[in-house]
């Protein structure tokens, strides 16, 4: 028997054949007591999006309009009353839309008689609330709808423990949020037959408890998954037949066994498919500058992949492919044979992504994507991996035209770049322009032809000229080319090398053996031995310190500095001065730098600038950020400030000598330990203060005229002693 189409009306009151000599009629449509509670006014964030979707449609229909069908409606018929088996959902949310018309525009009762023909069986509760709204009044007002039935004299107050009431209250109030404003709804909805479905009859065959419930999964409502899958297809049912078995088939299988290694922990694919499903489309979003960025998937059915887009099959046939890529090979063994995570591996790239834990890309997207952390600001899976991972994608894309050779370089650029990039990386730069389609031409002219674009747009320009160079160095190089290989994954450059440079591959090595052997502390001596190896970061100086790896980054990153005169080359100067020195076995470096000190400190030709005593005296090399302050350091180049901070000069920060001082004479100085740009030291037990200053340091004391001491210079305004040892020392005096 071939199913008809049917609206809610015309469903109570018609006659349905069985077969050519039998025919049933419906007077009456029962929900039966097998059935679950009304579902979809339930609270909740699925619930909610089904709900919104489902009155959306509805919507469209009436209003466009735009006919829509809602499947099938099926049941057993006995003695003109229709008991449901399926579509107790979609009649229920029919019937409270039809009843919602009816008394918005004021409809004769005679005309919605047949709503009277509509019940539930599941609870004596449900079906007085379904009799008693059609048979009383309801005054629209300002107040929700679902606030004005319950404040009804015939409202029971037990009816709040009935969950389908409740249900029905907040799907009312949806109703009248989706359709307050449209006129002549009750025509729409019973003269048009714009919303329809298809009922099949059912003859009486016995339907016990356990048929209900194995037919209908009773209490198990269809997950998000399964929503968005049915209404997918439909989508690609529309435009494309072909498509649609298509990814039908591949959908239930291919993709399904692609994708089990990494179900979660429900031992279900729904979420994992979801996940990379949005990744690729964000990807063709961000490529067509399609906006705003969706994150609802049933938005972005809509927006990417139904009829109203031209480009809908085209988009299709790319995700079909983005699926296809993975089945058929090891997933995780192709990771782990171009990326590594630790120990140097020659031909693989370093993932050097911190919120990564793993090679496998594929992975972490399909358990990352579009999810954040608990503030809701940052991705689990970050651009930056996603940039990364695109370029994976392409290369398995068309593994016909690019070597596995190629792939190994190229890649190792895309790392580099994203890498180095912290500025440029996001979604849309200041002006509202699309950056990541910026970005993801970038990669696709790296893995595709192997080309760096070195414009001033998408990954950071330094970054793009440096990657440029190393493909010009290493055909003239090729002999270092690992060494570069290495030196790139270290966990201080990530990608940049332009601290050591190209011009000085034997430098390479060294560098590897100084950082990973030797304590950032007597590093950061023996570079202040040689020169002053800081940077100007505006108003601020940096130094590196004793073990924040993170301030040594900063240092070798000039795509970390932005508008800034960060004196880059001179770092790089002196680290290559240094680098070049090193003894060439590995056990010598660390007593090598060690007398380099030593010998710096001893000798007596060694000026006593500011770097002497940052040399000499652990408590001024702070282990913060390395951030130091000089107001005048052409001028007075002994007044300086260490910052507490990284950035702010307003908080903890204290004139170096001051503290040092302190630090090292406990006993006898105190100092303020939340000091403001320098407050003076104080002299333990005594109301007396000491200003340190460029060329003096003067003690005041209560009812004391002030004390000054002058500090023995050269005409170049260096000092000619320890100023630390000679202000110690005057001080003991001074207290004698």
């Amino acid at each position: 028997m071939t199913p008809k189409l049917y609206t809610f009306k015309n469903l109570i009151g018609s006659d349905f054949p069985i077969d050519d000599e039998k025919s049933v009629r419906i007077d009456d449509v029962i929900i039966p007591r097998i059935q679950r509670d009304y579902a979809q006014g339930r609270v909740g964030k699925t619930v909610t999006k089904i709900r919104k979707r489902f009155l959306d449609a509805l919507y469209d229909a009436v209003v466009y309009p735009k006919p829509i069908t809602l499947d099938f409606i099926y049941g057993d018929v006995e003695n003109g009353k229709l008991t449901l088996l399926d579509g107790q959902q979609r009649l229920t949310t029919l019937f409270l839309l039809h009843w919602y018309a009816a008394k918005k525009d004021n409809i004769a009762k005679t005309e919605y008689d047949f709503l009277n023909h509509f019940s539930y069986a599941t609870r004596f509760s449900s079906r007085d609330f379904c009799k008693v709204i059609v048979e009383k009044e309801i005054e629209f007002g300002t107040n929700k709808l679902s606030e004005t039935i319950e404040n009804q004299a015939w409202y029971p107050y037990d009816w709040k423990n009935d969950p389908t009431i409740q249900s029905m209250l907040i799907m009312i109030d949806a109703i009248n949020s989706q359709f307050s404003n449209v006129s002549n709804l009750w025509q729409a909805l019973t003269d048009k037959n714009l919303i329809s479905f298809y009922f099949l009859p059912l003859e009486k065959m016995g339907l016990s408890d356990e048929l209900y419930i194995k037919m209908n999964s009773r209490g198990k409502p269809l997950t998000d998954f399964e929503h968005f899958k049915a209404e997918f297809l439909e989508v690609i049912k529309e435009q494309n037949e072909d498509l649609y078995k298509e990814f039908s088939h591949k959908i239930d299988i291919e993709w399904t066994d692609m994708l089990f290694p990494y179900r979660g922990d429900n031992q279900i694919i729904d979420d994992e498919f979801m996940r990379y499903f949005k990744f690729v489309s964000h990807i063709i979003c961000y490529q067509n500058d399609i906006r705003p960025i969706e994150d609802d998937e049933f938005k972005i059915l809509k927006q990417l992949y139904s009829k109203g887009n031209p480009s809908s099959v085209k988009n299709l046939e790319f995700l079909k492919s983005a699926f296809d890529c993975w089945c058929g090979i090891d997933i995780e063994q192709f990771f782990t044979s171009f990326f590594y995570l630790d120990v140097y591996e020659i031909g693989k790239t370093r993932i050097l992504l911190k919120e990564r834990e793993s090679v496998n890309l594929f992975n972490d997207c399909c358990k990352y994507h579009s999810e954040f952390t608990n503030n809701g600001r940052n991705r689990l899976f970050s651009l930056n991996s996603m940039l990364l991972f695109y370029a994976v994608l392409l290369y398995r894309l068309n593994t016909d035209s690019i070597s596995e050779k190629d792939f190994r370089r190229r890649i190792r650029i895309v790392r580099n770049l994203t890498e180095n990039s912290q500025f440029e990386i996001r979604e849309f730069d200041q002006y509202g322009n699309n950056q990541m389609q910026r970005l993801l031409n970038d990669v696709s002219e790296i893995i595709l032809n192997g080309n760096v674009i070195t414009e001033d747009r998408g990954f950071n320009l330094l970054q793009k000229n440096e990657e440029k160079q190393k493909l010009e160095w290493q055909q003239n190089n090729n002999q270092y080319l690992d060494e570069l290989f290495k030196l790139e994954d270290h966990k201080l450059l990530k990608g940049t090398i332009s601290i050591v440079g190209l011009n000085t591959p034997n430098n390479f090595t060294k560098f590897h053996t100084l950082f990973d052997n030797v304590n950032f502390d007597l590093i950061n001596r023996a570079l202040l031995c040689i020169g002053e190896f800081c940077q100007n970061l505006g108003w601020r100086t940096q130094l590196g310190v004793a073990s924040r790896e993170s301030v040594w980054i900063d240092l070798f990153h000039p795509t970390k500095k932005r508008n800034e005169n960060n004196s880059f080359e001179n770092t790089s100067r002196i680290l290559n001065i240094l680098l070049s020195q090193l003894p060439d076995n590995e056990a010598d470096i660390q007593a090598y730098l060690e007398n380099l000190v030593s010998n710096y400190l001893n000798d007596s030709n060694t000026l006593k600038e500011w770097r002497y005593y940052f040399v000499k005296y652990e408590p001024m090399r702070y282990d913060t950020y390395g951030m130091y302050w000089w107001k005048d350091k052409t001028n007075k180049p002994y007044e300086v400030i260490m910052m507490h901070t990284e950035k702010g000069i307003n908080g903890r920060n204290w004139n170096v000598f001051a503290y040092t001082l302190w630090k090292l004479h406990p006993l006898l100085f105190e100092l303020n330990n939340y000091a403001y740009q320098g407050d003076k030291l104080k002299l333990k037990n005594k109301e007396a203060y000491i200003d340190i200053l460029n060329d003096k340091f003067i003690i005041e004391e209560e009812n004391q005229e002030p004390i000054t001491f002058p500090i023995l210079q050269n005409d170049d305004g260096i000092d000619l002693i320890d100023r630390v040892e000679y202000l110690y020392d005057k001080i003991l005096e001074y207290v004698k």
